[in-house]
């Protein structure tokens, strides 16, 4: 037979868990780890040149602003192939987000991208946010200076 104290705490423990405040901070956390996720995607995808590793995480219509010239609203299939071009002029040589923010409702990254242009290496900014869409997150703004 369980002490009276330890089923009460029993009870208030399971009441915890299941109050709609706690449910919210467990989804809240759930939300920030599958952020935290997307930026690894799309981490490894510019450090290995490969746009499919992120591409199913493009909205459907994500903002852009490059170096080069590269500005504007793009589908997510016109997305695809922006960067798949940048990263083929821009080849990069190293990519790390330095910083990675997503206990906030429009989670955002920053990081420092290494390239090799012609022959030509150089180095840039690459800021990139996320928003929820449908429950899932999507990149809505990549900008690359």
């Amino acid at each position: 037979m369980v002490p009276h104290h330890k089923t009460y705490l029993l009870v208030f423990l399971i009441f915890l868990v299941f109050s709609p405040r706690w449910q919210n901070i467990f989804a809240q956390e759930s939300k920030s780890r599958e952020a935290q996720k997307v930026f690894m995607r799309i981490e490894e995808g510019i450090n290995t040149g490969a746009v499919d590793k992120f591409s199913n995480y493009f909205s459907a219509k994500n903002y852009f602003s490059f170096n080069g010239g590269t500005t504007g609203y793009y589908s997510a299939n016109q997305s695809y192939y922006v960067i798949k071009d940048f990263l083929s002029i821009y080849q990069t040589i190293s990519f790390k987000l330095t910083n990675i923010v997503t206990d906030t409702a429009t989670p955002f990254a920053s990081g420092n991208l290494r390239y090799n242009n012609k022959g030509i290496r150089g180095n840039a900014i690459v800021f990139i946010s996320l928003q929820l869409i449908d429950n899932n997150w999507r990149i809505s703004q990549i900008t690359i200076n």
